[in-house]
């Protein structure tokens, strides 16, 4: 006689352009006790893809479904005119997919969510009308962390807003507020307060460590010091700690960077320790949530919920290289204006900087370029899994896995089937494919085999993954709008363009990306962007986020 398994509770949780090596368990030398003891007792990643920019991967994660189909095939305001509102680039999630929350939600689910959110801001687009019971929600891509809420830039400005179970809450935030401790406690409360009788889906998304690098005054000095010896230094560590822990091969050189910033040696005593500082506040940010997961995962634990739990933990995108005045309308001038960024106020409230594209690089280690590339610094990151019926633990695999899975899987584990159609709307086609079987050693088939692809675009910049094999085209100014080759098995770093060397294989995978390009209904941008032709009021009204 057997008995049927019960249903696990479900904790995805996302930090927000953190890179590929900043966390302790990939290398990093930040403190994440948290996430390493998660890792000892769950499964590490290495091959683990997103898109290159938040928003687009969020509504992988939320759907299951390619970005090009569920809205998000370009990231508002970065349309180009001919792709304005066409399907699948309405700019926020369509009426073709339905959410995990959703899903789980009419499974029997109690679903919960705390922090970023960026996948819409008005009447029918925010969490608690996809699917989610218990929200407290940053609508918008990033702000100051603090209550001040400042945006980013103009164009953030109107979906700047935070959302408590559908009520604006922007201005009424707490004196105290600080993004990472608040969702933190938020979600704490949520869980409390759950209903005792059913499963939960619980999403913690944290802004941390996004822009402006910003903490609370107590976490100020916590990092000072050390990252004096510049970003070189921190590569060659990071790549020798990997090394040591089996992350990477032994015979992997020291990644040369893309040699677009400039070197440490050429920086003045001052400008070297302005660039140190900012290396610090983010070190402090991502300890910081770190220890917001080590209060969840206490709090379940110690009511003993954690062990019917399965803890998903990714980063959504590799490490942000803009600096304040590459965001819409903001000059150094008007940051100037607007910003104390002195030294002695740099990382408090009234502060904006950024990390930049020299320390983005070094934080992917050992990966090139960042965020919004599709080179594997900017889509590949770190992800840990660990839980409730899950056999393999305290391992490092390469299985090559997608953002997209985490619907299946969750699906999968919860026994909730994903229906054809919702709400009188056919459903587009999952992307991703389920880890159960892999996780529980049920089988030992790999979940993407040697013939099996996965393609990315975003802002032009697009690739093709097959069978260790990967093919690049970058946009200006990250490269030259042509194809690149790479043998990821030989080259991880992708340094070695291949191209001409291997021509029957270039053409193979160009011809992957056709396939993958027409099967998502991917729109190649032409013109000037969309927000070039209108007022920006227009702009924001047109997408529904009117200001």
């Amino acid at each position: 006689m057997t008995t049927q398994r019960k249903r696990p509770n479900f904790l995805l949780i996302v930090v927000d352009d953190m890179g590929y090596s900043d966390c302790a368990p990939f290398g990093g030398e930040i403190a994440t006790p948290n996430l390493s003891k998660l890792a000892e007792e769950g499964v590490r990643f290495r091959n683990f893809y997103v898109s290159s920019l938040c928003a687009p991967t969020r509504s992988l994660l939320m759907t299951g479904v390619d970005n090009h189909l569920n809205g998000l095939g370009v990231m508002p305001p970065m349309h180009s005119m001919n792709q304005f509102m066409q399907p699948g680039y309405e700019g926020t999630l369509n009426a073709n997919v339905a959410t995990i929350a959703e899903l789980l939600s009419d499974g029997g689910y109690f679903t919960c969510m705390s922090g970023k959110w960026h996948l819409g801001k008005n009447d029918g687009q925010r969490p608690e009308n996809r699917g989610f019971q218990q929200v407290f929600s940053f609508l918008g891509g990033g702000a100051s962390h603090f209550s001040d809420a400042r945006e980013l830039a103009p164009s953030e400005g109107p979906h700047t807003l935070y959302d408590d179970n559908g009520r604006d809450v922007t201005d009424a935030l707490p004196d105290d507020f600080y993004s990472t401790t608040y969702y933190t406690e938020r979600m704490l409360g949520f869980l409390r307060e759950r209903p005792a009788d059913r499963p939960f889906f619980a999403y913690l998304a944290y802004t941390a460590p996004h822009d402006p690098l910003q903490v609370p005054d107590e976490w100020l000095d916590r990092y000072r010091g050390r990252y004096d010896g510049g970003y070189p230094a921190m590569v060659v560590e990071r790549t020798e700690r990997m090394k040591a822990m089996g992350l990477i091969p032994q015979d992997l050189d020291i990644n040369p960077g893309t040699g677009h910033f400039p070197a440490w040696e050429s920086l003045s005593v001052d400008e070297q320790r302005s660039q140190a500082r900012k290396m610090e506040l983010c070190a402090a940010m991502i300890e910081m949530a770190d220890a917001g997961v080590g209060e969840v995962l206490g709090y379940l634990e110690e009511t003993g919920a954690l062990d019917d739990t399965i803890v998903v933990f990714m980063s959504d995108n590799g490490a942000n290289p803009k600096e304040p005045h590459f965001y819409s309308a903001s000059t150094p001038e008007q940051i100037d204006t607007w910003y104390d960024n002195s030294p002695e106020n740099m990382g408090r409230k009234g502060s904006f900087v950024s990390i930049g594209g020299a320390w983005a690089e070094a934080c992917n280690t050992p990966l090139s370029y960042f965020k919004l590339t599709t080179s594997e610094g900017g889509v590949q990151v770190p992800l840990i899994v660990k839980g409730s019926g899950i056999e393999r633990r305290g391992i490092v695999t390469d299985q090559l896995l997608h953002a997209t899975d985490i619907v299946p899987t969750l699906l999968d584990y919860a026994g909730v089937e994903r229906p054809a159609e919702r709400n009188g709307h056919v459903l587009a086609p999952l992307y991703g494919r389920s880890w159960r079987a892999w996780l529980e050693q049920t089988s030992r088939q790999p979940v993407r085999g040697h013939y099996d692809a996965i393609g990315f675009e975003m802002i032009e910049c697009k690739a093709v993954i097959k069978g260790g094999w990967k093919i690049l085209f970058l946009a200006p100014p990250y490269g030259q709008s042509e194809w690149q080759l790479y043998d990821l098995r030989e080259d991880p770093q992708e340094q070695v363009n291949v191209a001409a060397q291997h021509p029957e294989k270039l053409a193979e995978m160009q011809a992957e990306w056709e396939a993958y390009a027409r099967s998502v209904g991917y729109i190649e941008a032409s013109g000037d962007p969309a927000l070039a032709h209108m007022s920006a009021e227009e702009f924001f009204r047109r997408y529904g986020m009117a200001t």
